[in-house]
């Protein structure tokens, strides 16, 4: 399989390039800028051979797929040059979803706290050696295989491409999703949460944050049939600048502090609890988050 990446001086887009790589994947990928160290590991990985710029010699008909980066512009010289070939185009989430479809899709969406609950999640997961297929927004933030059943994804706010202004958190149809927050710079886009609650696969579930008045609302309004887990901040003590959460088991110390963060911890148990890690191993596992 050969794919071209029109815009690989995006994060996600040279994250994605990368997994393919290593999958066995025949990559290219062009942009006009690249950030010095992603160049640099780009050329380490063999992606970069022709250097900064847009090459339209890049687009032949050897190509399976070409995908395009959110800031990369229709009058680009090689979009044009795919468009002439009729070659199959794909937004960066548009072919993430081609790549994870058969497997089990937990998406994690929201305004702010989103990222923190995927780090926790990740975090427990390897903590209790459970191998899991992932997406994140961070350097090395994409790791793919063909025998992992899960694929844990940090779904974006920001439009799938200038083609399509959709979020990129609506093109996931997720098994299994937690919706964190809405900020209230975002309030005038809750329809867009609210089509993310519709999108999960019937029989499904979504964990939500109940303490967002928002998303509280929108998703208890949802008709989609699907089980919904509330989550709020846990009960804990602060003595002498330490937090300790109440559990079960007793006081549990931990290093992170802060109601976010907190509330954050519980939206993450209720998704690594459908993902095979029970309540004793998360807290074992969040004892060493920080």
């Amino acid at each position: 399989m050969q794919v071209h990446f029109i815009g690989m001086g995006e994060v996600n887009m040279f994250n994605l390039a990368v997994a393919l790589h290593k999958n066995g994947t025949v990559v290219t990928g062009s942009d006009e800028v690249f950030d010095e160290s992603l160049k640099t590991m780009m050329e380490e990985q063999g992606l970069l051979s022709k250097g900064a710029g847009w090459f339209s010699d890049s687009i032949h008909t050897n190509l399976d797929a070409v995908v395009i980066g959110s800031k990369v512009q229709v009058d680009n010289p090689e979009m044009v040059k795919v468009q002439e070939l009729g070659l199959p185009l794909f937004s960066f989430p548009d072919f993430l979803y081609e790549q994870a479809k058969y497997k089990t899709r937990v998406v994690i969406a929201g305004s702010q706290h989103h990222g923190t609950v995927t780090q926790m999640i990740l975090h427990a997961l390897e903590y209790n050696d459970v191998a899991v297929d992932y997406v994140t927004e961070t350097s090395n933030g994409i790791h793919f295989t063909k025998e992992n059943d899960f694929i844990l994804i940090e779904a974006s706010n920001q439009a799938s491409s200038s083609l399509d202004a959709t979020p990129q958190f609506q093109k996931y149809i997720p098994n299994i999703a937690l919706l964190s927050d809405i900020a209230t710079s975002e309030a005038g886009d809750s329809e867009q949460f609210c089509h993310f609650v519709d999108s999960v696969v019937k029989g499904g579930s979504i964990t939500y944050n109940d303490e967002d008045v928002m998303v509280k609302e929108l998703v208890e309004a949802s008709e989609n049939p699907i089980r919904k887990f509330p989550y709020a901040t846990p009960a804990y003590q602060e003595e002498d600048g330490e937090i300790f959460l109440e559990t079960p088991d007793g006081e549990l110390p931990l290093e992170i502090s802060g109601s976010d963060n907190l509330r954050s911890m519980a939206g993450a148990k209720w998704i690594c609890q459908q993902m095979g890690v029970d309540e004793v191993e998360f807290y074992e596992a969040m004892s060493t988050f920080h």
